[in-house]
């Protein structure tokens, strides 16, 4: 039932409504896919950066456990990470501390477990062509934690 008073809508009109309505939903989905995207370089970033950092502290315990004291001796320990990946740590010892300790009324004197740092830079935290953040600190593994 149609009254005279009705406006029609030409169909040309209306397909170019839908049109209009599809490009501005593809335009929506295509912003919230590039979020997504985003997102997803970050995350992927950070765990490459965590990998990196967990292989460190991996070599820097083995190497303190390994070589304990006898590392005082050099300056740096090579990091052998993987076949093309290494990084340097910085060797850092303390003096050799005496402490007198008594026991039945006799005093002697016993040397501390001296200690040892263990240090990798934060700029050698990160992969080639990568640099550190603003807020990167340098890493340190040390035997008095």
């Amino acid at each position: 039932m149609s009254t005279c008073c009705e406006l029609r809508i030409s169909p040309r009109r209306q397909r170019g409504e839908m049109l209009l309505e599809a490009l501005v939903g593809v335009l929506i989905t295509s912003l919230i896919a590039a979020g997504l995207v985003h997102v997803q370089a970050r995350l992927m970033d950070t765990q490459r950066a965590t990998k990196v950092e967990r292989l460190v502290v991996g070599q820097l315990r083995e190497q303190l456990q390994s070589r304990g004291t006898a590392l005082c001796d050099s300056g740096t320990v090579d990091l052998t990470l993987s076949a093309e990946l290494s990084r340097n740590a910085s060797v850092q010892c303390g003096a050799v501390q005496t402490l007198n300790v008594g026991l039945g009324g006799t005093a002697i004197d016993v040397d501390a477990p001296r200690q040892v740092g263990l240090t990798v830079s934060a700029a050698d935290l990160e992969l080639d062509g990568d640099t550190a953040g603003a807020g990167a600190v340098d890493l340190l593994l040390s035997s008095h934690q």
